[in-house]
């Protein structure tokens, strides 16, 4: 059989029983019998693999609620800007409804034509006519959409 040991470790070995033998402090004895007589201490260690993974989960959190935050104060800048916008268009029809309804006082009737000539009826010169339900004036029109 070989022998495990080189002549390197032979000489370690060596110089090792060299050195004067060490002595522990006092009372090393009672210290270590204390400890192996007290309730082991659960080291956290969960708490250094799970803090990682906390630590992207608060980011990202705040990551979304930012994203939120900033598209609902967008959406609601959109509202704002659209509520003025048919604010706006409302207050133009009514002045176009206005001023379409001015410009048809007195009623005017089309009563038809051709390529030459128009015939239209202005019922303001007409006296004391009665007007039929089914004619309407040419420029009153009160469709809107």
């Amino acid at each position: 059989m070989e022998d495990p040991w080189n002549p390197q470790t032979r000489e370690v070995a060596d110089l090792l029983r060299e050195l004067p033998p060490e002595h522990a402090r006092p009372g090393f004895t009672a210290r270590v019998l204390e400890k192996l007589d007290a309730e082991p201490q659960r080291s956290p260690r969960w708490s250094f693999r799970l803090a990682p993974a906390l630590a992207v989960a608060a980011l990202l959190a705040i990551a979304i609620s930012a994203g939120a935050l900033i598209e609902w104060r967008g959406g609601v800048q959109q509202h704002r800007e659209a509520v003025q916008a048919l604010k706006a268009l409302r207050e133009e029809h009514g002045r176009l409804e206005a001023e379409l309804h001015e410009m048809s006082e007195p009623p005017v009737v089309y009563l038809g034509g051709d390529e030459k000539v128009d015939y239209v009826l202005d019922l303001g010169k007409v006296g004391n006519a009665e007007v039929v339900s089914s004619a309407t004036p040419a420029a009153y029109h009160t469709d809107t959409f």
